[in-house]
């Protein structure tokens, strides 16, 4: 299954190959695929800020469940594991929830464009865009 992380909308939304073509086989191929909880917010949070365009996150939003799986953050297995990613690897407590999410569900890969990823030993692989 693949990881969708708030970036890779960011590159949806821009217009990339790399992402439209993942997207199309996740929304017209049904390949499975999860977003976590947190990127569900930053999403909605970028969308109200104008960082985004709000009719597009409201769409990802709504779609959460139809068009993906959503990996929610709030099994404890899930936080623990999220404490061990940002403590071990260190990366900021945001992007360590939406890693272990993704891994609770699944999935064996995310796809990104931030950075901060570059420092995950994990289960996933991690795909930049």
């Amino acid at each position: 299954m693949e990881g969708l992380d708030t970036g890779f909308f960011f590159d949806l939304r821009a217009g990339t190959s790399t992402a439209r073509d993942l997207w199309r086989t996740v929304t017209e191929r049904d390949d499975p695929a999860a977003v976590s909880s947190l990127t569900l917010y930053e999403l909605s949070r970028h969308g109200l800020m104008g960082r985004l365009d709000r009719d597009f996150t409201e769409a990802v939003v709504e779609r959460a469940g139809v068009a993906f799986e959503h990996a929610g953050v709030d099994p404890t297995g899930v936080v623990s594991r999220a404490a061990r990613i940002a403590h071990g690897m260190g990366l900021p407590m945001a992007d360590a929830l939406i890693a272990a999410s993704l891994e609770h569900v699944g999935c064996s890969r995310v796809h990104t464009s931030d950075s901060d990823f570059e420092d995950y030993e994990g289960p996933m692989e991690v795909v930049f865009l």
